[in-house]
């Protein structure tokens, strides 16, 4: 097994935790009737960032050489991503009628700091402007998340919402694909 077999096993497990936690997050919440439209956007959002950047982790295949803090890069990078699915569905939320709401602001902070891991992630891959819209695609998110944070506006969630879907829809399919 190469060293980017065994860390890649690693990466995998924590992407696929997260992506099973999301989905197990969502039935729960459609099944008790406590998943409202923002919250479903979002959820759609995060799976394809979750399942697009355990795409990306692959790109690390071509390393040849590897050190202790490369891995411990990629261990931070992927852990983040779960932290931001453990904050959209968030455990121990009994007694709470819409759990998400009421934490709201945990989930935008680990979507911040998912994104500055993943800036980390590309600088250490040397890949932090390819696409060369990379870096600022990755920024304004952070900044929109910021604003979102301050911004207590249910209206401003849901666009918000909405436009990180459609973007990273379109990054995903369009700007990765034709235009990278």
């Amino acid at each position: 097994m190469s060293e980017f077999e065994y860390l890649a096993v690693f990466v995998s497990i924590i992407f696929g935790i997260s992506v099973t936690h999301i989905l197990r997050g969502t039935i729960r919440s459609i099944y008790r009737g406590q998943i409202d439209h923002t919250h479903f956007v979002l959820t759609a959002f995060l799976f394809f960032v979750l399942i697009l950047n355990w795409w990306v982790g692959f790109s690390w295949v071509k390393q040849e050489v590897w050190s202790f803090d490369l891995f411990i890069v990629i261990v931070i990078w992927s852990v983040s991503h779960y932290l931001a699915a453990i904050t959209l569905y968030p455990p121990l939320s009994a007694g709470i009628e819409h759990p998400f709401e009421f934490r709201r602001n945990w989930f935008l902070w680990a979507f911040f700091g998912l994104g500055l891991a993943d800036i980390i992630q590309a600088i250490a891959r040397g890949a932090v402007f390819t696409p060369r819209a990379y870096l600022p695609f990755v920024l304004h998110y952070m900044i929109l998340s910021m604003l979102a944070i301050y911004i207590k506006r249910p209206w401003f969630y849901r666009v918000i919402a909405w436009y990180f879907l459609m973007s990273m829809l379109i990054w995903s399919f369009v700007v990765r694909r034709f235009l990278a």
